[in-house]
């Protein structure tokens, strides 16, 4: 008995493949007639089989069948080319010849269905969703079907893989998976097809993220080159040099800035400060050229200001120059202790000095504090460089013993706290 039904078994066994190969005969039949629904529902009892579901024919005439699916409205939405893709790969996977041209055709038609389903995605800013379509763009192109194409047939799924390459990087940076990032976006820098300033911007912004500071430079220098003209590369090999200290390069590449752009008035004004910061070390040592440096730097400010006299931070910052200065002087004054005649006469010389600067630097102090004061809303930082012009011009009224106009400025002071 045990073997009967092991044969009756068998038999039926037997009986139901071929069953299941009538199916995907009438699905095809169907899809050839375009009954659609028909087709699908023949090619899913076919794919119910376990024996049936791994053969050629069945993957191929289910691929087939899911890619017409997406001309029917009520099947559309739910993307059947996905699992008509995943018909594919399987088919390759077992027999990568079946059918080779037409298998070839799906697989385009796949690249280009995952790639605007990847766009819509990170247009809609759902960036998983994004990365997931574009990786399956990369993934077909790696299959290598398409190598024998010419023309705008190749330079088209060229576009669309290296954009899916562009989409996919700039996923994984917006979502600050910088160590993801990098790479990708070195990959998209280095096509032609997808050569922008704004990748350069990307992967520079997501190597300073990262401290990769020698390979940050790296990609600045390479940026500058392809793209001399952009303004973020521009500023970020800038900001580099700054935080490297290395004054001299940053004063070389500002000009260079300057000579490309004469009406630009924060770069003069950068080279303004730059030169300033050179004069005024933070150690406090003075060298050899520190007459020099605070001379480019008034020509500097002199320029800014000349392309934008109402900026109040311009003038208070070249206020600051000459405040500065006097500060030096000042403390020179100090410095004196004795009380012959020659003392006094040194004393007398360094106070014209310092006066001549303290009313140097006034005009300017009162232009930032009247340009401040009429500002309704003032950011914080404003506010606190507000607060150290009061201050200076204080200090100036003081010294210069110009007590109203010190009173004057004290009540305005006095009103901030």
């Amino acid at each position: 008995m045990k073997k009967a039904v092991i044969i009756i078994a068998a038999i039926a066994l037997s009986l139901n493949s071929l069953a299941q190969d009538t199916y995907v005969t009438s699905a095809g039949v169907a899809l050839n007639n375009n009954n659609l629904d028909e087709a699908k529902d023949d090619i899913d009892k076919a794919m119910g089989n376990s024996e049936t579901k791994e053969k050629p024919k069945a993957l191929f005439v289910k691929a087939e069948i899911y890619f017409h699916l997406m001309n029917v409205d009520k099947y559309k939405n739910s993307n059947p080319f996905k699992e008509g893709t995943a018909a594919l790969f399987k088919l390759i996977e077992i027999k990568p010849e079946y059918e080779k041209t037409t298998v070839d055709q799906l697989f385009g038609t796949a690249a280009f269905l995952y790639y605007n389903d990847g766009a819509k995605a990170y247009n809609d800013k759902k960036l998983d969703d994004a990365t997931a379509s574009m990786k399956m763009v990369l993934k077909i192109r790696d299959l290598k079907r398409f190598d024998k194409l010419t023309g705008v047939q190749m330079q088209t799924i060229d576009t669309i893989t290296a954009d899916a390459m562009q989409t996919l990087a700039n996923s994984a940076y917006y979502q600050m998976k910088y160590d993801e990032a990098v790479p990708l976006l070195t990959k998209v820098k280095n096509n032609p097809i997808t050569k922008k300033s704004n990748i350069y911007e990307c992967l520079i912004d997501a190597l300073e993220k990262l401290n990769k500071k020698d390979e940050e430079l790296t990609v600045i220098q390479e940026g500058r080159k392809d793209f001399p003209d952009d303004v973020f590369i521009r500023n970020k090999e800038l900001n580099y040099y700054i935080s490297a200290g290395k004054d001299d390069e940053i004063v070389k590449k500002l000009e260079e800035a300057a000579a490309k752009d004469p009406n630009n008035a924060e770069i003069q004004f950068n080279i303004a400060t730059t030169y300033l910061g050179m004069a005024s070390p933070k150690d406090g040592k003075k060298t050899a050229g520190t007459a020099d440096y605070y001379a480019k730097s008034e020509d500097a400010f002199n320029k800014a200001l000349k392309l934008s006299p109402d900026n109040p931070s311009f003038n208070y910052n070249f206020g600051a120059l000459y405040f500065n200065q006097a500060t030096d002087v000042n403390n020179q004054m100090n410095a004196i202790t004795g009380s012959s005649d020659a003392d006094q006469k040194k004393y007398d010389n360094l106070k014209a000095q310092r006066d001549a600067l303290f009313a140097k630097a006034s005009p300017y102090f009162e232009k930032a504090k009247n340009t401040y004061g009429s500002q309704k809303d003032l950011k914080a930082d404003e506010k606190n460089t507000y607060k150290n012009t009061l201050k200076a011009l204080m200090d100036i009224y003081s010294r210069l013993s110009k007590m109203d106009l010190y009173g004057e400025v004290k009540k305005k002071y006095d009103s901030l706290n």
